[in-house]
């Protein structure tokens, strides 16, 4: 199983992810949801396949811009789960954490949130046009998975 490749998130954020024979992973991520439009460098670990699953964590730091000084903040998510080789999709299940900065020491106690992303991969090579604005581009993205609506 290879985890090198560009996948996508039922919320059609994009993932593109390089995998070297030592486990690290290193790539690119784009939030479709999220405050942040640009696409953000991403780095994390995997183990060896064990019974058709692989183990992988990975982080992106995000730069949130606000509208006036003082607004904005930076965040980051860490993405732990596994990937299974199941047929007919290769799929990344996780759970996540997302932690951002705060002005004021009285909101850290809600800094942090959790939830669960699965992402199917949907090309085998990581290709950086998947990440543009493009609408084509994600279009034909959206195109090459048998298993998204439309």
């Amino acid at each position: 199983m290879s985890l090198t490749g560009v996948w996508m998130n039922e919320l059609r954020s994009i993932l593109l992810l390089d995998e070297d024979k030592d486990g690290a992973l290193t790539g690119k991520f784009r939030s479709i949801v999220g405050r942040d439009p640009h696409i953000r460098i991403l780095t994390g670990r995997t183990s060896p396949v064990e019974s058709g699953k692989q183990v992988l964590g990975f982080a992106v730091q995000f730069q949130i811009e606000g509208p006036s000084p003082g607004y904005g903040h930076y965040s980051v998510c860490t993405w732990c789960g596994w990937a299974n080789d199941k047929a007919p999709n290769l799929t990344i299940t996780t759970h996540w954490l997302l932690t951002i900065s705060r002005l004021s020491k009285e909101d850290e106690w809600s800094s942090t949130t959790t939830g669960c992303d699965t992402f199917e991969k949907v090309v085998d090579s990581p290709e950086e046009k998947y990440l543009s604005a493009d609408r084509q581009a994600l279009e034909q993205l959206l195109a090459k998975s048998p298993t998204r609506a439309r």
